[in-house]
């Protein structure tokens, strides 16, 4: 094993990758077409080709995806509703498009939406839903979801931002939705530096996001038909997703290998809770959850571990209705279910980066740590 702390999530770049990826890099560089050129097309259609979608529009960020859906859902002065156990951009993206936010609880054991406490979250007051698949696991209560959201003539939006990769019944997570956001920083399965995407299979909401996203132009870039923004995903950034979505499969398969890894170790050991992957699903792991018995002390854990050199994260801890930015809202607002599990809930290394002599020290180390 290095000496170097195993991170909890990191970019991999392979080294054949690194140069083809300098040759393209010189060749953008040389012509001076930095956006809106082949590369970013190519990307595009890499996404959507792998997803079965019929649109893939690539933007700066995640955010700016979720922003621009609601926008064209006009959720203005509406609620939409969305997993406490999300990151704060989902929220954040909600208010910015001028909705309201309506927090739904988690399952416990699968750290997702939680379909009954979703259902009682319903006014008619409600145009969506936002349903996030936390750390790459596909939302086990999709199905059901998706029929409270046809029920009630609901919008459904996949925060696939973890989840490129992941699979339900033979259909890739992303597809399931009226439309999907994905992410790619770097901590992602895939990454283009930072950036994001939006897929769909609504044509109208496809051309009303590559006109918002270069500030709502219409024809010709010169005639501005819609209030818009600048969102457009460079040339440079789109090489790099281009290398990553060759071997999203590659990726993805390693990081199943190390979870099996550890689930084999960790289902063993008292006082630590896996998470699991629902019948017929693939999980993209995004990142590897392990819940800890509450007689466990998560900060002495922690801190074991770090001193064996093991970086750990959460998914995510203070869950969004208990973030400072929304406290004065949900003052009264109680999500007994995240609020119990997630202050338990560390996040252990996951990349393709990992060794497996990486991957054993991780296992000794969280024994170690238990002991």
């Amino acid at each position: 094993m290095s000496q170097e702390i195993l991170r909890s999530s990191r970019p991999f770049f392979s080294k054949a990758d690194i140069a083809a990826i300098l040759l393209d890099l010189t060749k953008v560089l040389e012509e001076g077409r930095l956006r809106n050129g082949e590369n970013l097309k190519k990307f595009e259609k890499m996404v959507s080709d792998y997803l079965g979608v019929r649109h893939a529009i690539a933007l700066d960020s995640d955010s700016s995806a979720l922003e621009t859906v609601l926008q064209f859902y006009n959720v203005r002065a509406r609620e939409v509703i969305v997993s406490t156990n999300s990151f704060i951009s989902i929220p954040n993206s909600v208010l910015y498009a001028g909705g309201k936010i309506v927090f739904s609880d988690i399952r416990k054991e699968t750290l997702s939406m939680d379909p009954l406490d979703l259902s009682k979250k319903v006014t008619d007051k409600t145009c969506g839903v936002i349903v996030t698949h936390i750390a790459g696991f596909p939302n086990p209560d999709l199905k059901e979801i998706q029929e409270i959201c046809k029920c009630n003539n609901l919008f459904l939006i996949e925060d696939a931002a973890h989840a490129l990769g992941a699979v339900v019944s033979s259909q890739k997570v992303g597809t399931f939705g009226d439309a999907a956001i994905f992410a790619f920083t770097p901590t992602k399965v895939v990454t283009t530096g930072e950036g994001g995407m939006l897929v769909t299979n609504n044509a109208a909401l496809a051309d009303y996001t590559r006109l918002y996203s270069y500030y709502g132009s219409g024809p010709g870039k010169t005639n501005f038909v819609n209030l818009g923004r600048h969102m457009m995903l460079p040339e440079i950034s789109s090489i790099l997703g281009i290398y990553q979505m060759k071997r999203i499969e590659e990726f993805v398969t390693r990081r199943n290998q190390i979870a099996d890894i550890y689930n084999e170790a960790f289902n063993q050991i008292s006082g630590l809770t896996t998470v699991g992957v629902s019948k017929n699903s693939r999980c993209s792991y995004y990142k590897y959850p392990l819940i800890l018995d509450s007689d466990l002390n998560k900060l002495k854990i922690q801190n074991s571990l770090l001193n064996s050199k093991v970086e750990t994260g959460t998914v995510f801890y203070p869950p969004c209705h208990m973030q400072p930015v929304y406290c004065s809202q949900t003052k009264d607002l109680t999500l007994p279910n995240a609020e119990e599990v997630l202050p338990r809930t560390i996040t252990l290394p996951m990349h393709t980066a990992l060794t497996d002599q990486d991957v054993s020290h991780v296992v000794d180390s969280v024994k170690g740590a238990i002991d």
